[in-house]
């Protein structure tokens, strides 16, 4: 982050850097949920209502996009406590991922002696090496970490001398607080866009890390707004090439009527992200509705669904108003240069076409299976 350009006598450098060589995701999400709660007009904080909001914050992310928080161990379960938390949520609530952030927490505090160990172990040492940046004289193996209350001391003869971040009250367990200095609340508060921008960077990074085969990162922190999703001029797309010639649905084969379909997404947009017209097809409304976000059985369905897309490849180039038509969605569906450069262009047989389009959709349906997807088939 750019260093922020303030009258003040804090220590910005400190601060800049205390993100830097993170090797989980804690501190980012303790950050933005303190930050969160300053905003709300909370100078001071007990852990307890931090983490509540920790867990808020990833809940989206790892309930609807199954996104690794942290690492597994060599039996396969999950390390990372955040993340443990949310699938305990999860598991136990019948709370939607689509939920308010304000639903999430009231369902928090509802199941808080069932997260209780997560908290624990989240509240031993986040909200202490936050501050390492900060603390110098503190060697990342110094047995001052382990020492609760001396180091709750150490910080607050630390911060009479170079006025660090914030405090930490001493109590008992989670009922700890984190207690902001008054000096560092307007500049919080002026800076507070750029700051949660530059925190939400590299919350990116990392999970981008911790799930390389994962795309669009950005997209699966917080739920997507319906807005984005352009799907109308390829719905007029279909239409227009319904009126030519019979589309049938790929799941059950039943003829589909002009305006009588949903535009499902192949691959669901909750993994992809995006609404490329390579991962969309014409189905039966209850159907789409029944599949969900779940992956169609690739075996059964992958083949009418690659028909259905050559069919519309080659009305394209028969017919000048549906070629019209598929222009307008250039802009919102027809982003990826491998499409635009080798699937849609004049000239593929129905063989090269649909191998195309298993070259590249077969790798990105595989990581969504790995990433927990489950698998689809019409009853």
């Amino acid at each position: 982050m750019d260093l922020i350009l303030y009258k003040n006598n804090l220590d910005i450098e400190s601060f800049v850097h205390m993100l830097d060589d993170t090797t989980e995701c804690y501190k980012f999400y303790w950050m933005d949920s303190v930050l969160t709660l300053l905003a709300q007009g909370k100078t001071e904080m007990d852990f307890n209502e931090v983490i509540n909001g920790m867990i808020a914050d990833a809940w989206y992310s790892v309930s609807e996009y199954h996104l690794h928080l942290g690492l597994k161990d060599r039996n396969g379960n999950i390390m990372n406590s955040l993340e443990r938390a949310v699938n305990k949520l999860v598991k136990n609530s019948t709370l939607k991922s689509t939920a308010t952030r304000e639903e999430i927490i009231n369902t928090i505090k509802e199941f808080d002696n069932l997260l209780h160990d997560e908290k624990y172990q989240m509240a031993k040492n986040v909200p202490y090496r936050l501050l390492s940046s900060f603390l110098k004289g503190v060697g990342g193996n110094d047995k001052l970490w382990e020492q609760k209350k001396r180091l709750i001391s150490y910080i607050e003869h630390i911060d009479e001398k170079q006025c660090i971040l914030y405090k930490v009250e001493d109590e008992v367990g989670l009922k700890k607080k984190v207690v902001i200095n008054i000096q560092w609340v307007k500049m919080l508060c002026d800076n507070m866009v750029t700051i949660k921008g530059w925190i939400q960077l590299k919350k990116i990074r990392y999970l981008q890390q911790r799930n390389p085969g994962v795309p669009g990162i950005i997209y699966k922190l917080e739920p997507e707004n319906e807005k984005i999703r352009k799907l109308k001029n390829v719905r007029e797309l279909w239409n227009e090439i319904i009126e030519k010639r019979p589309i049938a649905d790929i799941y059950s084969g039943e003829k589909l009527q002009r305006n009588s379909f949903e535009v499902d997404h192949f691959v669901p947009w909750s993994y992809i992200a995006n609404d490329e017209m390579w991962n969309l097809s014409p189905v039966k409304g209850t159907l789409n509705a029944s599949k969900s976000n779940k992956l169609p059985d690739w075996d059964r369905y992958f083949r009418e669904f690659a028909q259905n897309q050559y069919f519309l490849y080659h009305v394209v180039f028969e017919y000048e108003d549906i070629r019209k038509k598929f222009e307008n969605c250039r802009r919102d569906n027809l982003v990826s240069v491998w499409a635009n450069e080798e699937l849609y262009i004049q000239g593929n047989c129905e063989e090269k076409f649909v191998n195309i389009l298993e070259q590249h959709l077969k790798p990105i349906y595989d990581s969504a299976r790995i990433q927990g997807y489950l698998v689809w088939n019409v009853k």
